[in-house]
């Protein structure tokens, strides 16, 4: 028994002191697909609309519309390009934020997202994270709060995420998960 203790102790200790954490052990999934309601708010507006994205890997395809499919926007693409499309103009960056801004004005975290949608902190930097009844609650990573505020009974996967960083908020209400 005392050998299995001293290296589940150890193993513990040396992920706190990297700053790991037991909640972040789940694998991220690679292929996975959510649809629901979206809510933007910006310094200069606010909007809402529906979002689906889906991501296969690093690959994401992302498609916001307003209400009724008015004022579509879709975005494809990986950390490395994108492309983003709007009332049948399309536009391509090496740097996804950016287009992102450049495009539609939204500073959008794209890089972490596919992570904290999934209810995990992002693998590339540190962050602070906190948990209520064994799952994340709070993520606070890159100068952005995430908030897990509700999670699906299935899925384990978060169901209603808000995000934000100073004027900038985004709320997430996921419908429809898929996990392949």
């Amino acid at each position: 028994m005392r050998f299995l203790f001293v290296p589940l102790l150890a193993s513990l200790l040396i992920s706190q002191l990297t700053g790991c954490s037991p909640f972040n052990s789940k694998p991220v999934q690679d292929s996975w697909t959510l649809s629901g309601k979206i809510g933007i708010t910006t310094p200069k507006e606010s909007m809402a609309g529906f979002i689906r994205w889906q991501q296969q890997q690093d690959n994401f395809d992302i498609y916001v519309s307003g209400p009724l499919g008015q004022g579509s926007t879709r975005i494809q693409g990986n950390p490395q390009q994108a492309t983003l499309t709007q009332a049948g103009k399309t536009s391509e960056s090496l740097n996804p934020q950016q287009l992102v801004y450049e495009q539609l004005g939204w500073f959008f975290p794209l890089e972490n997202l596919p992570y904290w949608l999934q209810g995990k902190q992002a693998p590339n930097s540190p962050a602070h994270i906190t948990s209520k009844d064994g799952k994340l609650s709070r993520i606070q990573q890159d100068q952005w709060t995430v908030e897990l505020l509700r999670y699906h009974s299935y899925y384990n996967l978060p169901e209603r995420i808000k995000i934000r960083q100073g004027d900038w908020k985004f709320l997430i209400v996921v419908k429809n998960w898929s996990v392949d």
